[in-house]
């Protein structure tokens, strides 16, 4: 701990409103099409891993004739669909309109980013949720599995603690996410509020 009295002055200085960020036109414009575009491509990303999963998932229910491992890769592939489909219905990436004045626009920007902190902040809603009773699914064949194979419960221990350890990265993930859009958002409140 430093001791040393902190000269009133300073502490004045120091306690004062911070003044707000002005942000013209065409900075609004830049940081909405920059933001546009990460958007665009997260949800490609998602769209395709989505696919690649989906089409591994039936390619594991078609060489495996065990019906409890067939139900486990269609919940995951009704999972994934509906993965995308709120991908697609709530998080799409949106363009700002380029007749907005700077106060309009800073007003979509932000909207743009609340939406998205929303989404991602809801990630057991629209994506972990949907792919948990696969799964789960999954889970108890793997301890089905070690008990009609006398195989060490610590194998189905393992399998299920993986599947939980991923979703609790992808929910940590995602809170991450949330709360630096929630900065930005910040910031354009404090633009906002200068203008």
């Amino acid at each position: 701990m430093n001791d040393t009295p902190i000269n009133p002055m300073q502490e004045l200085w120091q306690q004062q409103p911070v003044e707000g960020t002005h942000m013209s036109i065409d900075e609004i414009r830049r940081r909405a099409s920059k933001f546009e575009r990460r958007i665009f491509w997260r949800n490609i990303r998602e769209y395709v891993a989505a696919g690649l999963s989906a089409s591994l998932f039936v390619w594991f229910s078609v060489q495996n004739q065990n019906t409890l491992f067939r139900v486990a890769c269609g919940l995951m592939i009704v999972g994934l669909a509906y993965v995308c489909y709120q991908l697609y219905r709530r998080a799409s990436a949106r363009s700002l309109p380029g007749d907005l004045g700077t106060t309009n626009a800073l007003q979509f920007h932000r909207a743009e980013l609340e939406r998205q902190r929303d989404f991602v902040g809801h990630i057991w809603r629209w994506h972990l949720g949907p792919l948990v009773p696969g799964l789960a699914t999954f889970g108890a064949m793997a301890m089905l599995d070690a008990r009609a194979h006398h195989v060490h419960p610590w194998v189905a221990f393992f399998v299920n603690l993986f599947f939980v350890s991923v979703l609790v990265l992808a929910w940590k993930f995602n809170a991450y996410a949330a709360r630096c859009l929630q900065k930005r958002i910040d910031e354009l409140y404090t633009a906002e509020a200068s203008e």
